[in-house]
């Protein structure tokens, strides 16, 4: 059975031996080579169909059903940017797949996408069959197979500015595929709403600067880190946000990750794009380690074994931002560069991204306890600490003050090389520190 996709058809059904609609008279053949077989979705201003090509393999056909200029603009942007993406996590789009059709009495053409059709899941909906969400493992296994999709992305200078679950398809062979580059846009060409840019907007999926018309490649960071929030928990993350506070409290849900890995996401999802990671790389680097360092110990647990106490957990110490040594000379908060890793070692299990979000905060904090440690010691302590693990380090180092009140700054440097997720970087620090 084939299909017409002439939208005034009164009966769209047709035998496969014929060429021509038995109702409206349309051409069935596309192109003289895509047949339609059936009917896949409809929303918005679309049709999604699948087809056969001439060697009989199912492909996917996208139809526009309006000819809005600016519909028409991302239309054709999606079959332009989908032509220059290489990798096996993008659907594959062959030359000449976009072709406009003309049906039989309909007085606009209809703007035609044909592309490689992706057999699995959507992650939304996989989620929903599974019934209960994914643990640390799988997510650090997707996260990985995205990250590399875009590294491709942009580093063809384009953002995909629709990252959610429903947009990131799970193949039948495990594979993870990035799909909807419908409003994808190049970074040279993201436009400020207010001078006629698209805003595309998913509720709790888009970051604010994105809402207002300034998308940057971080944008999709932090709808990434949202997307991995819905997986890990399973929960809509309407459940996650107070509009009273604007804070957005996740991590207590979230039972099957370790705190490393919700220190990566909140980094993700960092509020000010600045604050989240500059690249891909550097995200994949810290999964990396995460991965070597076999951190899987349950919060609680880990929260015990460095002497956390749970009213610290609930009221971490408050650090002022200070030099960072990305940027090599003082940051705010809301200039930070994108480039600075996630704490290696776990903040509070209780509390958001505002407050686990990287901050340049290597201001030293010194003990009234303990006197004989000097302050410019201690800020150096901090400051080549924070290099290893990042901006934790403040609150690290005054646990470790609090904990060992009547440490030498030997004894001190010691300590805090525990704190450091690998053998050769700890000795690194102890040596630039003389010890």
């Amino acid at each position: 059975m084939s299909l017409c996709i002439n939208p005034s058809c009164a009966d769209p059904q047709s035998s496969d031996e014929h060429l021509f609609c038995a109702s409206c008279g349309s051409e069935l053949l596309l192109e003289g080579r895509y047949r339609v077989l059936s009917l896949r979705g409809q929303g918005g201003f679309g049709k999604t169909y699948e087809v056969s090509d001439l060697d009989s393999s199912p492909k996917i056909l996208k139809i526009l059903t309006d000819n809005y200029p600016k519909h028409v603009e991302l239309f054709q942007r999606e079959a332009n940017l989908l032509s220059q993406l290489n990798h096996p996590g993008i659907p594959k789009v062959e030359p000449n797949s976009y072709f406009t059709f003309y049906p039989r009495n309909w007085k606009e053409p209809l703007h035609c996408l044909v592309m490689e059709k992706i057999v699995g899941l959507d992650l939304q909906d996989y989620l929903r069959q599974r019934g209960h969400p994914i643990d640390e493992k799988l997510a650090v296994q997707w996260l990985k197979q995205v990250l590399k999709i875009l590294q491709v992305v942009h580093h063809q200078q384009v953002l995909h500015r629709d990252i959610k679950p429903s947009n990131i398809m799970l193949k039948a062979n495990g594979n993870i595929c990035l799909v909807d580059f419908g409003t994808a846009r190049s970074v040279t060409n993201v436009t400020n709403t207010q001078q006629g840019g698209t805003r595309v907007v998913s509720s709790f999926y888009t970051p604010r600067e994105q809402i207002h018309g300034q998308a940057v490649p971080q944008s999709d960071f932090f709808a990434l880190g949202r997307t991995f929030v819905y997986l890990v928990t399973g929960k809509e993350l309407s459940q996650f946000y107070d509009g009273s506070t604007d804070k957005f409290e996740w991590r207590s849900t979230a039972i099957n990750i370790s705190p490393r890995f919700a220190n990566l996401l909140d980094w993700l999802m960092a509020p000010v794009a600045s604050q989240r990671p500059a690249n891909a790389e550097v995200v994949l680097q810290q999964l990396v380690v995460l991965e070597s360092s076999g951190q899987s110990i349950p919060t609680a647990a880990l929260n015990s074994a460095l002497g956390l106490e749970a009213t610290q957990a609930m009221n971490p110490p408050k650090t002022i931002p200070s030099r960072s040594k990305t940027s090599g000379s003082s940051a705010t908060p809301s200039a930070q560069p994108a480039s600075q890793p996630p704490p290696s070692a776990p903040p509070p299990a209780t509390t958001g991204p505002t407050s686990t979000a990287p901050e340049s905060a290597t201001t030293p904090i010194t003990p009234n306890s303990k006197p004989s440690i000097r302050p410019e010691f201690g800020q150096k302590c901090q400051q080549t600490l924070a290099e290893f693990i990042g901006p934790i380090s403040a609150i690290v180092y005054q646990r470790t003050l609090t904990q060992h009140p009547n440490a030498t700054e030997q004894e001190l440097v010691k300590l805090l090389s525990q704190h450091i997720p690998t053998a050769e970087q700890s000795t690194e620090f102890r040596q630039r520190l003389r010890f």
